[in-house]
């Protein structure tokens, strides 16, 4: 019984960790394909470890349980050859089939049962709900891609259902160590191969977005169809030539279909919405750029027109030595005046995010929406330009949003104060009323637009944005305001 023992300590020590990937995966597309809200650390890797020590204390458990039930058939088990094939219907394994039957209901609802407790810590929002929906997930992933595995090995052996019959009521044998072999082969490359390319392709790029409703619909009703479709034959007892060719065919057409059409569909799906979000902000950011370009230039007038004060300046002096007082009061009026229209209405401490704030500064004079500013960023944000106008210009937009909405005294205010390590930038509006801040930083992207595909985005990308230089974002809301605070590292890079 030693070389079967070990076999079957592989077996379950392989099938351990091919189900912790699986855990991972559904967290790595939760993320990337659903925008849930989640931190993938060492410290989650290292807890799928416990689908293992529960299985070894199982394992034993199950051992010691039987030895004290039943010694006898304990030791029978023990003595069994590797390559003795002993059918459970037997006279005298009935109850070790009882036994093992009600063993694995146990040990598989513990496992599913750690892995909603694995869930519950790992996400940041919703806790319970997430939680439920991955663990739901992960039973139908795993128990939809062990059958595609079981039918292809079937369709391989000859496609008799009684084949795969006789191996589940039967322990030992060649044929249940090359089925749980194969399947165990099969299932955990299958799964490796999805971990690489949703953690490389995906989740490593920061390729984060929400797959439509219809290709999530779409999905669900594929697999629900190759859930059902091969175990169509499960019924046919009296197998002919035509159907031994048509078992051939799903052989290598089940897992084509059953596996690789699907993550086609989504990878199609989402590289379809990541396009539209790209194009999207592609010209959103362009015309960013053009008003950014714009002010530049007139600060470059600015920069000239300063360069020509002295000259001005001796102008108005000769004109008073000479005692042309209306002449020199009327040259200073005009030279006032450019002075007043060149200076900048904002000043930060940051060009970037002055740019920024006078082009939102300008949109909210055109709705006329009150806006209000207060304290500067000493020495800059130290940011990439990019960056600051993803988490500002989305910002100040949402704000825009929310105050026009008001009908009375809608206004925006943006305050920015120093502590010892952040600059505290505080972007408040007027609100219709209290604001939900739960729903709004809802991972898959929350607005009140209809156009949800693309502003949905919005406080996602604020903070991603923050995250990246370790910085906070935090909401408050009261009756009729609404606060959205951006804390940025003072010596953020």
């Amino acid at each position: 019984m030693e070389k079967q023992e070990v076999f079957g300590f592989i077996i379950t020590a392989v099938s351990d960790i091919n189900f912790m990937l699986l855990m991972i995966i559904i967290i790595l597309v939760a993320a990337c394909f659903f925008g849930r809200y989640v931190d993938i650390s060492r410290k989650m890797i290292i807890a799928t470890i416990g689908i293992l020590v529960l299985q070894i204390v199982f394992m034993f458990g199950g051992d010691f349980l039987l030895l004290k039930l039943n010694p006898e058939l304990y030791h029978t088990m023990e003595n069994l050859d590797a390559s003795q094939a002993v059918p459970l219907q037997d006279e005298g394994y009935e109850g070790y089939a009882a036994f093992v039957s009600i063993f694995q209901t146990v040990l598989n609802i513990s496992v599913f049962v750690y892995a909603f407790v694995f869930y519950l810590v790992c996400y940041k929002e919703k806790k319970f709900l997430r939680a439920l929906e991955s663990t739901i997930v992960l039973l139908l992933l795993s128990q939809y891609e062990g059958m595609i595995i079981q039918f292809f090995l079937l369709y391989i052996k000859g496609g008799d259902p009684d084949y795969l019959r006789s191996l589940y009521a039967t322990v030992g044998g060649p044929d249940v160590m090359w089925f749980n072999s194969m399947y165990t082969v099969l299932s955990i490359t299958t799964n490796i191969i999805l971990f690489l390319i949703v953690y490389f392709g995906y989740y490593k790029k920061k390729k984060v977005y929400v797959v439509r409703v219809r290709d999530r619909v779409l999905f669900v009703v594929w697999l629900v169809a190759f859930y059902i479709i091969p175990s169509i034959p499960m019924g046919v007892y009296e197998l002919d030539l035509r159907y031994k060719v048509i078992s051939a065919i799903f052989a290598f057409l089940i897992p084509v279909l059953g596996i690789l059409a699907p993550v086609l569909i989504v990878m199609n799906a989402a590289d379809k919405s990541l396009k539209e979000k790209n194009e999207y902000q592609e010209t959103y950011l362009n015309a960013e750029l053009e008003y950014i370009e714009r002010y530049k230039n007139a600060q470059t007038e600015t920069r000239a027109f300063r360069h020509d004060i002295i000259n001005n300046l001796s102008l108005t002096s000769m004109m008073l030595e000479e005692g042309k007082v209306e002449d020199a009061n009327q040259h200073l009026k005009e030279l006032l005046g450019n002075v007043r229209a060149l200076s900048p209405s904002i000043i930060t401490g940051d060009e970037m995010l002055d740019c920024i704030v006078a082009m939102k500064a300008d949109k909210m004079k055109e709705l006329d929406i009150s806006f209000t500013t207060d304290g500067v960023v000493d020495g800059g944000l130290h940011m990439k330009p990019m960056d600051i106008c993803s988490i500002f210009a989305n910002a100040l937009d949402n704000a825009i949003e929310a105050a026009r909405k008001v009908e009375k005294e809608p206004w925006v205010d943006l305050k920015i104060k120093r502590t010892e390590k952040f600059f505290v930038l505080k972007v408040s509006n007027a609100a219709e009323g209290k604001v939900d801040v739960e729903k709004l930083f809802m991972s898959n992207g929350y607005t009140s637009k209809s156009d949800k595909e693309h502003h949905g985005f919005g406080l996602r990308n604020i903070r991603q944005a923050v995250e990246e230089y370790d910085g906070l974002v935090k909401a408050d809301s009261d009756e009729g305001t609404f606060g959205l605070s951006i804390m940025i590292p003072r010596n953020a890079s």
